[in-house]
Parts: C-alpha cells; sequence; structure tokens
C-alpha cells in the first residue's frame, strides 16, 4: 500500500493498494478534485503537480511527459499526474487548484519557464544624467537614442553568453546563467566553482566591453546632439529563481531574488562612491586575483543588517584574449576606415595567382559587398564570447570567401593575408603578444570555417 499526501489544508492523505497506479488515478479514486482536461492522456499540463516528498518512489518520466517537460522547461519536482506512477509514500502538492490558476497555467508559451532556481550573475546599468538629456531634447530624439543606446549596450550582453531581462527607463538588467544548468547539479564542488569563475569571467568581460563602445557611442552622440553619456554598473551573483512572471497574457521572463536586489543597490552604490563599475564580494571571492581594482568600499547596503565589501573594476590584470582581439579591432578601423577594401584585394589577388585553368577571369568579381563583409567580421569578432553565436556567423564568411573565388581547401592559407592587413593598420601597438591572440582567434575560426 502506498499513501499520497496531497498538501491541502486540511492535508489529504490518499491510500492505493495498487502498485504502479498513476497519481491522478489515485486522486480520482477518492474523488480529489484533480484538474485533467485532456482527460488524462498527456495533451494538457493541467493535472501537473508539485513533488515536496519522495520523489524516489515515482516512475520515470515517460516519452510524452519528458516531451512536455523539455518544452516547458520544468525541473524534476513537477510531475505530469496523469503519467506519473506511484511506487511508495509521496507528498505533493497541486498546482491548479481553481479557474484562476488555470487560467494563468494554460497561458504559458512553448518558451515558458514555469520557477527554477539557478546561480546567476546579475548586472544592473543605469545612465548617469540621463534625465538631463530628456529635458533639452525633443521626444523622438530621447526615444531614437535611448533605442540606440540599448541596443548597443546590450551587444556584449548577448555576445558573452548573457541574456536580457528587462530595460528598465534608462537601465538595464542582465543575468548570465552557468551555460550547462545540469552542471550545478552533477558536478562536484571545485567543479562548480570553476563553471562559476568562468560565468562571471564572461559577466566581467561584457561590462568591459561596454565602457568601449560607449566611447563609440558617445562620439556619435557628441557629434548629433552635443551630449556623452555615462554608465554605472553594478555585478553581483548568487541564487535566484528565474520564471514566467505577469498577467496571463502579458507575461516575461525574470529573474527575482535577493541577488537581483543587492546588484541593483551596488549600481546604485556607484553614485555615493563616485565610481562606474562595483562588484560584490561574492564576486571578488572567485575571480578577485585576476582583477585590477582601485576602490574598496565597504558598505551596509540598504535592507540589510551586514556590511559587504564593493569592489571597483577597472579591467583584467592579464589581457583578455577575446577583448584584445575586440579593442584592437576597433583602432584598425580608427586608423584606417576602409581597411575591408585593401583586405579584400588582397584576397583577390590571393584569388587570381591560385586559379586553375577552369576559373574564368569573370569568376573573381565578387557579389559581396564590402560594407556586408566588414559586417560579417565584426559581428564574428564581438560574438567571439560567445561560440554558439559565433558558429552561426562563420558559415557566413566562408560563403564570402568563396564568392570572390577562393575555396575550401585554400581556406588555410588566408590567416596570414589578414594578419598582414591587420598588422600594417596597427602599426605603433602590433606586439609578439597580440600577433599571438590574432593568430589563435584566426587560426580557430579558419578551422570552423572549413567545417561549416
Amino acid at each position: 500500500m502506498s499513501i499520497v499526501t496531497f498538501e491541502d489544508k486540511e492535508n489529504f492523505p490518499l491510500e492505493t493498494n495498487k502498485r504502479g497506479a498513476t497519481i491522478l488515478e489515485t486522486a480520482l479514486q477518492h474523488d480529489y478534485p484533480l484538474y485533467h482536461l485532456c482527460g488524462g492522456s498527456a495533451k494538457c499540463t493541467t493535472c501537473r503537480v508539485f513533488i515536496t516528498d519522495g520523489l524516489d518512489h515515482l516512475s520515470s518520466r515517460n516519452e510524452r511527459e519528458q516531451t512536455l517537460a523539455d518544452r516547458k522547461g520544468w525541473p524534476s519536482e513537477i510531475r505530469l499526474a496523469c503519467q506519473t506512477e506511484i511506487f511508495g509514500d509521496v507528498t505533493l502538492r497541486r498546482i491548479i487548484k481553481d479557474n484562476k490558476d488555470l487560467k494563468t497555467v494554460t497561458s504559458e508559451s512553448k518558451s515558458s519557464k514555469t520557477g527554477e532556481e539557478c546561480y546567476a550573475v546579475i548586472l544592473f546599468l543605469d545612465i548617469k544624467g540621463f534625465t538631463s538629456f530628456t529635458e533639452a531634447s525633443l521626444p523622438y530624439d530621447v526615444v531614437f537614442v535611448l533605442n540606440r543606446f540599448f541596443q548597443e549596450m546590450s551587444e556584449p550582453i548577448l555576445n558573452n553568453g548573457g541574456g536580457i531581462d528587462k530595460f528598465i527607463g534608462d537601465g538595464i538588467l542582465a543575468f548570465f546563467q552557468i551555460q550547462n544548468k545540469d552542471q550545478q547539479k552533477t558536478t562536484n564542488e571545485e567543479g562548480l566553482k570553476v563553471a562559476k569563475r568562468e560565468t562571471i569571467h564572461s559577466a566581467i568581460r561584457a561590462c568591459l566591453r561596454m565602457f568601449d563602445l560607449l566611447k563609440k557611442f558617445n562620439l556619435e552622440m557628441k557629434d548629433r546632439f552635443n551630449f556623452s553619456f555615462e554608465i554605472r554598473i553594478g555585478l553581483h551573483a548568487g541564487n535566484v529563481i528565474y520564471g514566467d512572471i505577469g498577467h496571463s497574457e502579458y507575461k516575461s521572463q525574470t529573474v527575482l531574488g535577493d541577488t537581483v536586489n543587492v546588484a541593483s543597490r551596488l549600481e546604485a552604490l556607484n553614485k555615493k562612491t563616485n565610481t562606474q563599475f562595483l562588484v560584490s564580494d561574492e564576486i571578488y571571492n572567485l575571480v578577485g586575483s585576476s582583477l585590477s581594482v582601485n576602490k574598496k568600499v565597504i558598505t551596509r547596503l540598504r535592507g540589510k543588517t551586514d556590511k559587504m565589501t564593493a569592489y571597483s573594476v577597472l579591467g583584467f590584470k592579464k589581457p583578455d584574449p577575446i577583448l584584445e582581439i575586440q579593442k584592437s579591432f576597433d583602432h584598425v578601423l580608427e586608423y584606417n576606415p576602409h581597411w575591408i577594401e585593401s583586405y579584400i584585394d588582397k584576397l583577390k589577388n590571393f584569388s587570381m595567382e591560385n586559379a586553375t585553368e577552369n576559373q574564368h577571369e569573370g569568376d573573381n568579381e565578387s557579389p559581396i559587398s564590402s560594407e556586408e563583409f566588414l559586417n560579417s567580421i565584426e559581428s564574428i569578432i564581438e560574438k567571439l564570447g560567445n561560440p554558439i553565436s559565433v558558429k552561426k556567423e562563420v558559415s557566413k564568411l566562408s560563403n564570402i570567401y568563396e564568392s570572390l573565388g577562393i575555396t575550401k581547401k585554400e581556406f588555410p592559407k588566408l590567416p596570414p593575408i589578414l594578419l598582414s592587413s591587420l598588422r600594417e593598420n596597427l602599426p605603433s601597438e602590433w606586439n609578439p603578444s597580440l600577433e599571438s591572440i590574432w593568430t589563435q582567434a584566426i587560426t580557430d575560426l579558419t578551422i570552423e570555417t572549413i567545417e561549416s
């Protein structure tokens, strides 16, 4: 005999003598109210329950339940009552208790998150003095500039594996989760520390890239609006709750919890400490040895009883290869805005020199525009911190090379051409260290273009 206990006000313990009976079957046998709009055939999710104890006394998810669980992003504790068989005592909660609950859960989309706890790095960004810009500008200009700003500042987040939670006025709330979420459950303590450090490093790289892109953004804003912007960032890491929040017709995925609040207050603390980028002691304790900091602030954040230490970050102590590539490429375009045209000429010469008898002169006339080619290269460079995004871009680069008459067999001969073009346009900055970084990156990308 097994006992199924529903955690209601009265705590309903239901007995079943049938080994392998489903949770729904047991509930209906005792006239216990459990929604099952599809009749118990796993075609809806209204009979879902949350297991609080005895998860190991239940059957594993069958194919139908697993399909729904994967689509909805359910944690292991959420089970479909019509498909879950009982082999021992179990305690659980109904998720849908009335029609209002039903309306809430049936509004979920395929990408909905029902709620999960995870370790994440939380980023809060705010524009310093944006109010003065709004007061001095036309409404259209305010909206236009703010959208341009969000576009520019969001790219480093997305390109380093982060996600945008929401835009709040003139601010951004973003998060970075450990790439392999299952790693949090399966890896050992040291392995989890490594995963946390890697995630934090990606988040800090994104922040530092924001400051780089802000300089370029301000050049344009100064020219067009005679105005420039400053940003303040707060970064904290810890456990958060992640799920769909809101009205049944207007939900959005968001992160919640104390970790989010601390990141927000660190961002606000920049104003008092005259800093731009503050990280928490949680972050510093994990990666502090790799950071260059110029100020240490001991503070008691609003709503907190204990004091905490915040650190003002200037950058990494050792050069970050991805940031170095991105910065140096920025400088190439500053020194020679027509760099891509000279690079295309070199590629065409290479193609002509290696042309076979079967290739005709007209074959080397490229249908690709220099602007499109440059956009492809810039996109790859900016996405180096997100391997998944890079893979999607390299196939475009491969097509461009082939449109210039260069076959995949010849791709391994291209890195020296690109290196020489970069070297020519960074005469004062080029050094053995930068050449080594670029060589490794170009070699890796060349391999990917061949395999694409």
